[in-house]
């Protein structure tokens, strides 16, 4: 086997390293936001021995296995489908990094796009949902708004993109064949819309600590996040994990830096 051939197959460590130590930081920079948006509803629940600020750093840490776990498998299967974070790759490489600005001009301005239009349906379902977690934000310090987008746009996307939209995509690729280290197009649309109703489904639990959970929250859930998610699939495919990164960053950057504020 040719040097070459040992280099492409081999497991790109510094790249898992690199994604794991952001994606830690990124969950503790949530942790500010949720204790001022959700502390006051878990604190006040029967039966509370453990203060609420412990629970999220116990969680945080039994998390460290699986977000390990996310990133390897996302790594390991997205190498043989073309996917992947090829900007960072490249840099811890010492390679060459080609198309950069077009990654971070796509991230962004998709970011800003689906941050927009996210933000009016929000402002549009505020007097229907006066509890949504978007106008609990408005009422806390910029600071961690600022924070909390690193944690949609690293460790969500670390979840959501290279993990989940990466292993189902694999998966459906055994259905829908393509050449070799292509992903075809419909197993990744079968993934990337599973992918985003499963990551709408996913802010319910969230949602239900505010709310209660009606077929409105429901429906608002997987509309707003399944466009987003669409989108930010979409820009993983075409663009790598970056692009994803910095759309998703921008677009709750939009929505609860600056949408908030409006409130």
């Amino acid at each position: 086997m040719s040097d070459a051939l040992q280099q492409n197959r081999r497991f790109p460590w510094r790249l898992f390293w690199l994604l794991f130590v952001a994606g830690v930081l990124s969950a503790l920079a949530a942790i500010p936001l949720v204790i001022d948006l959700f502390g006051p509803t878990i604190a006040a629940a029967p039966d509370q021995s453990i203060p609420f600020p412990v629970i999220v750093v116990i969680g945080a840490v039994q998390n460290l296995a699986l977000l390990a776990a996310m990133i390897f498998v996302g790594l390991k299967l997205g190498s043989r489908l073309g996917l992947g974070a090829p900007l960072l790759e490249a840099w811890l490489n010492h390679k060459a990094i080609g198309k950069w600005k077009e990654i971070l001009r796509a991230g962004l301005l998709v970011g800003a796009g689906v941050g927009a239009i996210l933000l009016a349906i929000v402002l549009a379902l505020v007097p229907s949902l006066p509890n949504l977690p978007f106008v609990s934000a408005a009422k806390v310090g910029i600071w961690k708004r600022i924070l909390v987008c690193f944690y949609g746009g690293i460790y969500e996307e670390l979840l959501t993109r290279l993990f989940l939209l990466t292993l189902i995509a694999w998966i459906a690729s055994k259905v829908w064949r393509s050449g070799a280290g292509k992903l075809a197009s419909p197993a990744f649309w079968t993934a990337n819309l599973v992918v985003a109703i499963l990551f709408g489904l996913g802010h319910l639990p969230s949602a239900s600590l505010v709310m209660p959970i009606t077929p409105l929250v429901v429906a608002a859930a997987l509309l707003l996040n399944g466009i987003a998610a669409v989108a930010f699939g979409l820009l993983y495919r075409r663009h790598g994990l970056e692009s994803a990164m910095i759309a998703h960053f921008t677009a709750d950057f939009v929505i609860y830096v600056i949408g908030a504020s409006l409130l």
